[in-house]
């Protein structure tokens, strides 16, 4: 297994999408990151050398925002509208959905789930 930005990348996978498997990255980027390390779409994590995977890795690395930079980015953006006091915070803070979906019928899920447990 290769281990690239803090994520296992399982073997018998494609290279393309073990990468999709990375928090941040999804499709595109890891297409863009096998084109720049010279790799096809049908190489398989297993084949690889470990001069290719730590080439993949510096790809990665150089990607601005990937998991836990990500993770981190997302709720800093979180509190940011919460110290605001934009309505988009207020609705997180009540763990109500803030994209406008109804509430009456729907969201039950969202109302139910005490999502600052998760993390």
């Amino acid at each position: 297994m290769a281990y690239i930005a803090n994520v296992y990348l399982e073997e018998r996978k494609f290279v393309y999408k073990a990468l999709q498997d990375i928090r941040g990255i999804g499709e595109t980027k890891a297409q863009d990151v096998c084109a720049k390390c010279g790799l096809g779409l049908n190489v398989k994590i297993g084949s690889l050398t470990s001069k290719e995977i730590s080439l993949l890795a510096k790809e990665v690395d150089i990607i601005d925002k990937v998991e836990t930079k990500l993770t981190r980015k997302v709720q800093e953006d979180i509190k940011r509208l919460v110290r605001i006091k934009a309505y988009r915070g207020r609705r997180h803070t009540q763990n109500l959905p803030c994209r406008g979906q109804r509430t009456h019928r729907n969201a039950q899920t969202r109302k139910r789930f005490d999502w600052r447990s998760m993390g």
